[in-house]
């Protein structure tokens, strides 16, 4: 017989609605646990049940209030989940306690699902963007207040500070033309929806402030459609301290965007003085704790949406820390133990020529090994390099612009003079390690020869370019400094000219070039007073003003077509060391002014070929203007 089960009913007689079972929530669900989350608001409704959105995210209930409604966002999708550009979530490892605490208790945390297994979960923002989006976000009253008026100043004063377009238009064609295909550090973002009115001018502010160091930017150099066209020099000021005060100011918002305005800045930007010298590594610093924050170093499925962008970017950032090791002798902070990606995979998918300068960087890479702590030895020691030719077939460049693959060769060929590591009784002579001698001076000239005369004008002027200038000119200084044949001191003298000249070409753009230049120029002034003091002192004649108009008849063209710097060659340097040919014993420098500091000189340019003097420029710019 059939059991009866009789339905209570109210005071007018019908019977009441029967009572629901609540349904898990998707966590649960998901997780195949029993749920125990929505018991509490059954009695409104049978509780806050999870829903799906239209394309598929979940969003989850509170599983602490039962009379508020949930705060939690849409968990992310397994295609968003690992999508930089859409993720504003916050990655705790799995060796962080709040990581146990933050999977148990909070529904809208997601493990990573990344290829290694996942070492962690992500932990979404809460959706109250306005306090909770900003990397910068305050809390403190007096914090807050300083903040609203920072940005009552950035909004008045610094993102008006941005090229009138028709200037702007030549920038851009500059940047995308000649510096992102070497380093697309901006990415995806090359368009920026103009509603986002902060994110298109620092985007609009950083390709113009990278671009503004091309020779053809120059008559574009200004930030009013009625103004003057500013120097290099004051240009890139401006724009580089908008740039830093809106970024302090908290308003961009979204991390991966200003991870990749921090890397750029660090690369781009050029200190005022000798106090922000540290600024270009401080600012690659922050880029890489943005890095970390947001896990991009965690590998995800090649299926997941934006995973290229996400690889594109990591190799980026990547780069630029090897660069900064080069540039100001300071710790790489990205290893590759921490990358869940293979390296070797995620640079074969890059574009040709950012591929190929990906190369130069690993073997820059291997380099930097040599000068670690410790590694230091007290035998010769060598990095073998592949052919710059061979380099360029393996990465498919092969067709790229002649100008963007110079400059790839100046740092091909700045990592050749690095690449080997003389014991410590030789560093301080002519001679390098002799497996190098010749890979040293000829590397050495061949970036004098492709920035001064081959392709001058038409580089891409990235960083690299004065840094490879800088080792050239250091290279010509040890020979000028310390041979003992007169000719190689007259030709290291001659060199050592061409890239003076050079850098003081790129002074008014690069604060590294401007602090080299002053240096060299002492130097070369000191010379002349001692050459000129030791033919009266010994009674040699000083032929070089004699034979003036027929060795000009002799010499090959110029290094520069430039008057300016045709001026500078015939101006400075007049001396000839060829002259004390006959005292081959004699030690120019050794008749310098004796408070002319001249240890310092030493100390700093021949560290350029030891990552030892990178690391001082404070103290440079403070010594030599």
């Amino acid at each position: 017989m059939a059991m009866v089960k009789f339905i209570e009913s109210d005071s007018t007689g019908l019977p009441l609605k029967r009572k629901q079972v609540a349904q898990a929530c998707a966590r649960c669900r998901r997780r195949k646990k029993r749920c125990f989350h929505n018991q509490g608001n059954e009695a409104h409704n049978n509780g806050p049940r999870s829903s799906t959105s239209g394309d598929g995210d979940t969003t989850a209930c509170n599983p602490i209030g039962h009379s508020t409604p949930s705060r939690c966002e849409p968990l992310p999708s397994r295609d968003n989940a690992h999508s930089p550009e859409r993720r504003p979530s916050r990655f705790v490892g799995d060796l962080s306690p709040e990581a146990i605490l933050m999977e148990a208790t909070s529904l809208c945390s997601t493990r990573d699902v990344s290829v290694r297994g996942g070492l962690g979960i992500w932990q979404p923002q809460a959706l109250d963007l306005d306090k909770a989006a900003s990397p910068l976000s305050s809390t403190a009253p007096s914090r807050q207040a300083v903040q609203d008026m920072l940005r009552a100043y950035v909004r008045n004063h610094c993102l008006p500070c941005c090229p009138p377009p028709s200037d702007y238009a030549i920038l851009r064609r500059i940047y995308f033309d000649k510096l992102d295909p070497i380093f697309p550090i901006l990415g995806s973002h090359s368009t920026v929806r103009s509603e986002d009115e902060i994110k298109e001018k620092i985007f609009q502010q950083t390709v113009s402030l990278a671009a503004a160091s091309d020779p053809e930017a120059t008559r574009h150099l200004r930030l009013n459609s009625e103004g003057p066209i500013l120097s290099r020099h004051e240009f890139c000021n401006l724009l580089s301290d908008s740039i830093q005060t809106t970024i302090d100011a908290g308003l961009i918002t979204d991390r991966i965007f200003l991870t990749r305005i921090l890397a750029a800045l660090s690369l781009y930007m050029q200190p005022h003085n000798s106090d922000e010298a540290d600024i270009p590594a401080l600012l690659n610093s922050r880029a890489v704790h943005q890095m970390h924050t947001l896990g991009l170093q965690m590998a995800s499925e090649e299926s997941h949406a934006n995973s290229q962008a996400t690889q594109t970017l990591l190799c980026c950032l990547w780069a630029l820390d090897r660069l900064n090791g080069a540039f100001y002798g300071r710790a790489c902070l990205i290893h590759e133990r921490d990358i869940g990606w293979n390296l070797d995979d995620c640079i074969a998918t890059q574009a040709p020529l950012f591929r190929l300068f990906l190369m130069i960087i690993g073997l820059l890479d291997k380099v930097i090994a040599l000068y670690r702590p410790g590694n230091r030895k007290e035998k010769e020691f060598i990095v073998e390099l592949p052919i710059f030719e061979q380099m360029i077939v393996d990465a498919g460049a092969v067709r790229a612009p002649s100008s963007c693959l110079a400059s790839l060769e100046i740092f091909y060929h700045s990592v050749a003079i690095l690449s080997s590591q003389s014991p410590s009784e030789n560093r301080s002579t002519a001679l390098p390690a002799p497996a190098t001698n010749s890979r040293r001076s000829l590397a050495a000239d061949r970036i004098t020869s492709i920035v001064g005369r081959e392709f001058m004008g038409q580089l891409s002027y990235l960083p690299i370019i004065p840094y490879g200038v800088s080792l050239s000119l250091s290279v010509s200084y040890r020979k000028m400094r310390h041979s003992n044949i007169p000719m190689f001191r007259s030709r290291g003298k001659q060199s050592f000219v061409a890239n003076t000249s050079l850098l003081k070409s790129m002074d008014d753009t690069f604060w590294t070039a401007k602090t080299t230049v002053a240096m060299a120029e002492q130097v070369l002034q000191e010379m002349d007073k001692a050459v000129a003091s030791l033919t009266q002192e010994t009674g040699l004649i000083d032929t070089s003003k004699k034979g003036e108009a027929a060795q000009r008849d002799r010499e090959p063209p110029p290094l520069s077509t430039d008057d300016a710097l045709n001026n500078y060659n015939t101006n400075q340097g007049a001396m000839d060391l060829s002259i004390l040919e006959g005292i081959p014993d004699l030690d120019v420098f050794g008749h310098f002014d004796p408070t002319f500091d001249l240890g310092a000189v030493d100390a700093a340019l021949e560290g350029n070929l030891d990552f030892g003097a990178s690391s001082n420029w404070f103290d440079w710019q403070q010594l030599w203007g």
